[in-house]
């Protein structure tokens, strides 16, 4: 086969753009892959610590038990009169003192950094100024460790680390550690029973964009030695817990320069504990939880403080791992607080703090440990099955004495009672039983419930096995987002989208190139020319064999819809030209080159100028790969590319061609849905909504400038075009009389109605041969195939005439059309 010339150019153009996109992947993951490779330590095994050979008791006293608290996601705004700092002071001021934690840890999203709008974005002192007042203040009495991190809002609009705009290097409690650790640091808590590790990294991009492209993290393979480093050491832990601002979803990681990745971590961490997912939206993220069995690790997201008053209790209890996730009195909150945002710090600098709120019993359950997050070979689970006690911690301000405790197991009421064992910094409560009661390879629930002297309840409940057994988490999508790749998954599709359109770009083009060049042979040659040998005709074909049927099932309709869109991409080349180079062009441009040049870091305005690449942006030399740009692409290919792509293959094919001319559908004279009023006015909303979303962007990165420079500006417009002027256009509807078929050369059906017709029309016989069958060609009797084209010609020119006529005369003389019906 000899491609045409067109066809030559453009698998030229093809290759050129792969060639070209495999450089710019190669130079955006530069900064993820090791400069210098050097050898690969060994480090010790990790031991099970089921617990097997263990004679450590959990009994009734206060002691192997220590608990911390994260909180995240604050979004302190001078804008926001709801929420956001106002929860934060309730959260200092209300929650924590009946808490009493060993520290506590924010991970991230310290500030809102939005306009009043929510457009803009830039870091505002007067937020960071808050944030550090709040903090000095509100735990300044119990010397409490208070560990934090950035998240994505806290480096909007940020040239980097050293910026003047970075507040958080001046106002962030642990900024020095997190500059000293070039990313990562840690801190550990030594106990008689045990050492313990915890780990913070800071995933932001080294350039922070302004909002809305800054939502992913990453870590560099610097960052990932720091880790290493940190992690796999020659210390042993009992536990290692490691905080981030981004789930890991949401991040890209580097590969170290020993050739670790995050997962060969991930087997020497218990838990990975975030935020910034916020529960999503419509309740998908209520749970946003998962356990890797492969690394046997948690990873554990936290919804925000901001909308939702969350934070997190986590304890340790003889190496067991639980904790709770509570929410602040959020309905008392809004009813004791003023629409209007008060001023939350004065001249002195000095917290205006709101009135504190009585909170209700915050209760942890210790043991049994909760099924659904056991980790067999990093817990001594089976400590468990030789305890004497059921453990539990109260958080609340009311006396011990006035709390009254009620204890259920499967629905049953325990039968013994609670006692308050602990102290002030412990407040540990225990109840006598027998585990081997529970010992029978079933799921079992333990139900708790507190209630304090004003009679507000708090309640936690938990399933738990005394075997080795798993519980489901049941966190439906919340679960399968955080126990996935998301931004593997949006590389994966973005680049399979762009891939399918162009195979249903090139591959019917070179099939055309081939039948051209195949039948130029056979006349070279003098050979018989065969028109029935056409992929296209056998797809037609066998549209028609599905028409002849009585009924048409499930497996016909779909098989009928696949056919038809297969004959549309077969005939969008020669059909709509224009179309094919004009999708063809754009595809390879996302390819290859730049999408749009903006100003993502206004507050640079030397060097905020970027380029979004598919791949990533580029400032100047450098690459942030952020996969932002993943997201932005899957949005793109998936609503603008590729619906407009089938919108305008749609165009390719008219209904009339796809019913054979003995089934009732042809006879109706049918059309497409496309082909309707209605329709093409929805084309143009959506048109017209795709547009107002590139303009919106634009809005974020520097106004017209960026509409201009930028390449989806150019696909819309040339999608107007078409929708407007080009096949069955809106100003360019295809009239009833133009609405003619040809008959199929290998459907009996077709050749039977055809010969009906002909015989009709020349006072002949109104009935086909006998020797035609419906669904079958006829091959002994029947007139050449070319015979067959000659005829079918012929009467697609008898109708037209016929239309033509019908249409010129008196309206009351015309024959009545039937209603099409839609395809």
């Amino acid at each position: 086969m000899r491609p045409s010339s067109s066809t030559s150019i453009c698998l030229l153009l093809l290759a050129i753009g792969i060639w070209r996109a495999s450089q710019l992947y190669h130079s955006s993951t530069e900064e993820l892959r090791p400069k210098i490779k050097s050898q690969r330590r060994t480090p010790d095994e990790t031991v099970s610590r089921s617990g097997d050979n263990d004679d450590v008791v959990m009994a009734d006293e206060p002691s192997n038990l220590f608990y911390y608290v994260q909180v995240s996601d604050l979004h302190l705004s001078k804008y926001e009169s709801r929420g956001h700092t106002q929860h934060f002071l309730h959260f200092l001021q209300s929650a924590l003192p009946a808490i009493k934690p060993e520290f506590v840890v924010v991970t991230g999203d310290l500030t809102d950094a939005k306009d009043l709008h929510k457009i803009k974005t830039m870091q505002y002192v007067e937020e960071w100024e808050v944030y550090q007042a709040a903090v000095d203040q509100g735990i300044k009495n119990s010397h409490m460790p208070w560990y934090d991190m950035r998240g994505n809002h806290d480096c909007f609009n940020l040239p980097s680390w050293e910026s003047q705009q970075n507040m958080y290097r001046a106002y962030g409690k642990s900024a020095s550690l997190l500059e000293e650790g070039d990313g990562v640091y840690s801190w550990h808590v030594e106990k008689d029973f045990g050492r313990y590790q915890f780990v913070a990294i800071d995933a932001c991009p080294k350039k922070g964009p302004a909002r809305p492209i800054n939502f992913f993290g990453y870590l560099t393979s610097k960052s990932m030695d720091k880790l290493i480093a940190a992690v796999i050491s020659e210390n042993t832990y009992n536990h290692t817990f490691m905080f981030a601002h981004y789930p890991t979803t949401t991040m890209m990681f580097g590969t170290s320069t020993e050739g670790y990745r995050f997962r060969d971590i991930a087997q020497r961490f218990s838990v990975y504990m975030c935020g910034h997912l916020h529960r999503l939206v419509a309740g998908l993220g209520s749970v946003l939880k998962s356990y890797d069995r492969r690394t046997d690790s948690l990873e554990l997201e936290l919804a925000d403080l901001k909308d939702h008053g969350a934070y997190r209790v986590m304890a340790v209890d003889h190496d067991l791992i639980s904790f709770v996730d509570v929410e602040l009195p959020l309905e008392e909150i809004r009813k004791t607080s003023n629409d209007a945002l008060p001023k939350p710090i004065d001249e002195n600098k000095q917290i205006q703090w709101p009135k504190k709120i009585e909170t209700a019993p915050a209760v942890l359950i210790t043991n049994p440990k909760d099924a659904r997050y056991l980790l067999e070979t990093k817990e001594p689970y089976k400590r468990q099955r030789m305890s004497t006690h059921l453990r539990f911690l109260v958080f609340s301000e009311t006396n011990p004495a006035q709390l009254k405790v009620r204890i259920l197991v499967d629905g049953h009421h325990h039968p013994f009672p609670a006692i308050f064992v602990g102290k002030d910094t412990m407040p540990l409560w225990v109840s006598a039983w027998e585990p081997n009661d529970f010992y029978d390879m079933q799921t079992h629930t333990l139900r708790i419930e507190v209630e304090d002297d004003a009679g507000r309840v708090g309640e936690s409940e938990i399933p738990f096995r005394m075997d080795d057994g798993l519980v489901k988490i049941g966190g439906g999508f919340g679960e399968w987002v955080i126990g996935h790749h998301v931004a593997s998954l949006l590389r994966a599709l973005s680049i399979l989208g762009i891939a399918g359109m162009l195979m249903a770009l090139v591959l019917p083009r070179l099939y055309i190139d081939y039948i051209h060049s195949r039948r130029q042979q056979q006349q070279i040659q003098g050979a018989d020319i065969d028109p029935l040998d056409d992929l296209r005709g056998s797809i037609l074909h066998k549209i028609h064999q599905i028409d002849q049927q009585m009924t048409l099932g499930p497996f016909q309709f779909v098989q009928r819809h696949t056919l038809v869109w297969c004959l549309r991409f077969m005939k969008l080349p020669t059909e709509q030209p224009s179309v094919w180079y004009g999708t063809f062009l754009f595809l390879v441009t996302l390819l290859a080159l730049p999408w749009f040049r903006a100003e993502f870091i206004p507050s640079d305005k030397e060097s905020g100028h970027g380029t979004l690449y598919l791949w990533g942006l580029v400032f100047g030399d450098n690459w942030v790969p952020l996969a932002d740009t993943w997201k932005f692409a899957f949005v793109q290919v998936a609503l603008d590319t590729g619906v407009f792509f089938l919108l305008l293959a749609w165009r390719s094919t008219d209904a009339v061609d796809l019913h054979c001319r003995g089934s009732l559908q042809w006879k109706r004279n049918t059309r497409q849905l496309n082909n309707h009023a209605w329709f093409k006015a929805c084309e143009a909303l959506y048109w017209l909504w795709r547009a107002s979303e590139l303009t919106a962007l634009a809005s974020f990165y520097g106004g017209v400038s960026t509409l201009v420079l930028n390449v989806c500006t150019y696909w819309l417009l040339f999608v107007a075009v078409q929708l407007v002027w080009g096949k069955d256009g809106i100003i360019q509807r295809k009239q009833k009389h133009e609405r003619v078929s040809s008959p199929s050369e290998r459907c009996g059906a077709c050749q039977a109605s055809l010969l009906t017709q002909v015989g009709v029309r020349l006072g002949g016989a109104a009935s086909p041969p006998s020797s035609v069958h419906v669904g079958e060609t006829r091959n002994e009797h029947g007139p050449r195939p070319d015979n067959h084209a000659r005829l079918s010609s012929s009467m697609a020119r008898d109708d037209t005439t016929s239309s033509n006529s019908s249409s010129s005369s008196n309206g009351s003389n015309s024959p009545r059309r039937r209603a099409p019906k839609d395809y």
